[in-house]
């Protein structure tokens, strides 16, 4: 759809701004030309808007903006070209050879001078073909607009705005029928209970449900609940393998390759002899054997015990195929509590509504016309929000013609399209990328940050800004009109989701949202992502073409990759920005030209390539289970735009003391380098001689280090530090001079030899402090009997706990449930 369109060029202005592309302009000898098409450029951005609000009505219109988007991605191909050159002339310059050197002068395709007028030639002519379609849009009458909506760069945020006990209302009478029947009704002999809610998409199937797994009475009654989103994929395969995660609260500890024979007594085990409570959320299979193939398994494991089973669907079929005890089928909420929704999302206030007569008025127009589902109203009540007391923007809303387009009686998507609507054309872009994962995807927001940025979405226009911190804002934007959710964290998580930081939260969107999504979504007659869970290898077609252009490739979840050609990463080279390959147990070897990727921003492997060094661009490096000793083939210190830094190695030996010098990374995190014995310092010998500067880092995370006992001395120079947690290592001190001045946060589970924190006078901005499973700590700092309890009183949210179980395996539990979840 065109609204994807009115992003793009800014997208691309934006692109042309920054310092980075001047400066390789300048150097190619390309700016005059440059900037020229860059002219053209906003002129044409200038047409957008109105182009926009006509095309429903004009297809001659809405044909003009198809072309024009093909253009805009043409024009996107051309600064890749020049900005992938630039970075190799400089990697070549920095450690090329010199047979090398002289080899590029002479070839065609890079000696600088034939590089430079084959550019100006396609430049010349992108603006040729820009001009063209401007007189085309005039001759169209489309209007020139000079002023475009802007992004708000200071958006409100609570992050508890998207938690469920702010949102619910209504709902308690279905939530104690369904409750009754869990404590009252048993199974017959040879069978399982099961509870269906039935109801259409967003009337809050779901949301019922998690009232019920939440509730204390609930989770009293039975031994074990396990909760799994089956959506389309009624595999009982994968239910299973869904299951016993669930189950055990990690993943896993199965995988897609698991045969069946393996799976299932593993799943008796698992739930033998106790009574469970299982949520089956979102089922559409309408297929009797399928279920009874489920069923029955359950039942060989003890099912039927007492054990219930709940399932939300939107179909009547699926209900009556699963033998529902109870069939709760929705309905639409009550006008009052209708009403109470969108008052607590519309205003920021209890009771203020009641000040502003008018706007509660309009407010009763706009829930009418939701007709009562919690989706629709739950959704334009926060895009409202967003808009203070404006009473001219809930008009537009209550009198848009979004309203009168032809639906059935139960489609809500012209309430999530006005949402859509009134969001910034950045954003739009963002939300509309989304589509590319499948539904119920389970985010995390560095994740979806690092998608957005590869496709280019996410350019600073001041020099100040970065790309992560423009993505964090549109993220919000998202959560706070209800287009994404804030998913609930687990025990996987408790070891370094930091209460304030964005970056590891994870992201839901509704399925209704999700076809939202998909609707505003102009696909490329290129191809420019590529996103695969579990699929066979014979899917892709890697000698097709359509690889020229890619920007995204992630392949993950045991995926039946054998091997990767040889030349696969030479056709992706001057586009491909994000390398996503995780979990794909049958990959042998990576092939080395996976190296020769200048644009790449960001690397996520579990597999170690020969020869990295030369990827300096990095931007966001994650290692994750790769069994290496040592990083010195890296040359890490080359690195010097990384800004992220993963790295789960178990057999690595050392961190290199080039790390420490890398002034532009922001995030660390050591996780689960069991060998791990120390940090590299700086060579004394000339050491006067080197320049050692302030480090910008933010983050530092180290878990599962049993063997290192000093944190780097280097930490002392990250004076910016807001965010640090040590978890179950040797470590017996903190460096004497660490920066408390900016940490925020702080948390210490199972260090056993850590005697002292540091000096905490500093710690102004200290926020969070909990210390678990430290027995020297607990002993100084606890609130009862700790002689230095005084020292850490002034902290907000302070909790000094011992292990309750006092015993060796703390540390073996904590190791086997703490796994850092896979982004």
């Amino acid at each position: 759809m065109a609204e994807v369109v009115s992003g793009v060029p800014s997208t691309l202005l934006a692109n042309l701004a920054t310092k980075s592309f001047q400066e390789i302009t300048l150097a190619c000898g390309l700016k005059d030309d440059v900037k020229k098409f860059e002219s053209s450029l906003r002129t044409i951005n200038a047409y957008l808007i109105d182009a926009e609000n006509k095309q429903a009505k004009n297809r001659s219109i809405d044909e003009w903006l198809k072309q024009l988007r093909e253009a805009f991605d043409d024009a996107g191909d051309i600064l890749d070209e020049i900005e992938y050159e630039a970075k190799l002339n400089e990697v070549v310059k920095m450690y090329g050879s010199i047979s090398t050197k002289v080899c590029r002068f002479f070839s065609y395709t890079s000696n600088p001078l034939a590089f430079r007028i084959r550019m100006a030639h396609k430049i010349k002519d992108m603006k040729q073909k820009m001009d063209e379609k401007i007189r085309e849009g005039r001759k169209l009458g489309i209007v020139e607009h000079v002023n475009t909506p802007a992004m708000e760069h200071n958006l409100p945020w609570r992050e508890t705005a998207s938690s469920l006990p702010f949102r619910v209302c209504g709902r308690l009478e279905e939530k104690e029928k369904i409750i009754n029947s869990l404590m009252t009704q048993k199974s017959q002999a040879n069978s399982i209970d099961v509870i269906s809610i039935v109801g259409i998409g967003g009337l809050g199937k779901t949301t019922l449900a998690q009232m019920v797994y939440n509730d204390t009475q609930v989770k009293a009654n039975f031994d074990t609940l396990m909760w799994v989103c089956v959506s389309d994929d009624f595999d009982v395969k994968k239910l299973i393998q869904r299951i016993i995660h669930a189950a055990l609260k990690r993943e896993n500890v199965v995988n897609a390759n698991s045969s069946l024979e393996y799976m299932i007594p593993l799943l008796n085990q698992t739930l033998h002899g106790k009574r469970f409570l299982l949520v089956l959320d979102d089922v559409w299979n309408e297929n009797h054997n399928k279920w009874d193939e489920l069923r029955n398994h359950l039942l060989e494991a003890g099912g039927d015990k007492g054990s219930k089973v709940i399932v939300t669907t939107r179909s009547k079929k699926v209900a009556d195929i699963v033998g529902s005890n109870l069939q709760m089928k929705l309905k639409e909420l009550s006008e009052n509590e209708c009403w109470r929704l969108f008052a607590k999302c519309a205003f920021q206030e209890e009771k203020e509504e009641e000040k502003y007569p008018r706007l509660k008025q309009i407010g009763e127009q706009i829930v009418k016309k939701c007709k009562g589902v919690p989706l629709a109203i739950t959704t334009l009540g926060c895009l409202l929000r967003s808009k203070s007391h404006d009473e001219n923007e809930r008009r537009k809303i209550r009198d848009s013609e979004v309203w009168n387009l032809n639906q059935e009686e139960t489609d809500i998507l012209p309430s999530l399209k006005l949402s859509y609507n009134h969001l910034p054309p950045q954003v739009k872009q963002c939300f509309s990328y989304c589509s590319y994962f499948p539904k119920d995807y389970d985010f995390h927001v560095i994740e979806l940050i690092m998608f957005w940025m590869a496709h280019g979405l996410l350019q600073p226009t001041r020099e100040e800004e970065d790309a992560e911190d423009i993505g964090e804002l549109y993220i919000k934007k998202l959560v706070s009109t209800s287009l994404l959710q804030i998913g609930d964290g687990d025990d996987l998580f408790r070891l370094f989701d930091f209460q304030n930081l964005m970056t590891f939260k994870r992201l839901k969107m509704h399925d209704l949202v999700h076809d939202l999504a998909q609707l505003t979504m102009k696909e490329s007659s290129k191809t420019r992502t590529i996103v695969q869970e579990g699929q066979q290898e014979a899917s892709i077609e890697w000698t097709s073409n359509k690889f020229n252009y890619l920007r995204v490739l992630q392949l993950k979840k045991d995926m039946e990759l054998s091997s990767l050609p040889d030349d696969c990463f030479v056709k992706m080279k001057k586009h491909l920005r994000y390398l996503y390959l995780e979990n794909c147990p049958s990959l042998k070897k990576l092939t080395d030209s996976i190296c020769k990727m200048q644009n790449l921003q960001s690397l996520y492997l579990d597999e170690f390539p020969k020869d990295m060094k030369n990827l300096i661009y990095l931007q966001y490096l994650f290692l994750m289970g790769i069994k290496i000793t040592s990083l010195s083939s890296m040359n890490i210190g080359r690195f010097q735009q990384l800004k992220f830094l993963y790295l789960q190695c178990p057999k690595l030996v050392s961190v290199p003391s080039a790390v420490g010098r890398l002034t532009t990374l922001k995030k660390l995190g050591l996780l689960w380098c069991e060998e791990l014995m120390n940090f590299e310092d700086e060579e004394e010998e000339g050491k006067q001689h080197v320049v050692v500067n302030n480090l910008n880092l933010q983050l530092f995370l180290i878990i599962g280090s049993k063997k290192l006992n000093a944190l780097p001395k280097w930490l002392e120079r990250a004076t910016k530090l807001q965010y640090l947690s040590i978890s179950i290592t040797g470590i017996k001190s903190l460096p004497t001079r660490l920066s408390m001045t900016s940490l925020e946060e702080l948390y210490i589970y199972h260090c056993k030899n850590l005697s002292s924190l540091p000096n905490m006078d500093q710690t102004h901005n200290l926020q969070y402090l909990v210390v678990y499973d430290c027995p020297a700590l607990y002993a100084k700092y606890n609130k009862e009997t700790g002689p230095d309890w005084s020292k850490i009183a002034h902290i907000p949210h302070c909790k000094i706990d011992e292990d309750d179980d006092n015993d060796d395996d703390g540390d073996e539990v904590c190791l086997n449930l703490s796994r850092l979840p896979k982004l």
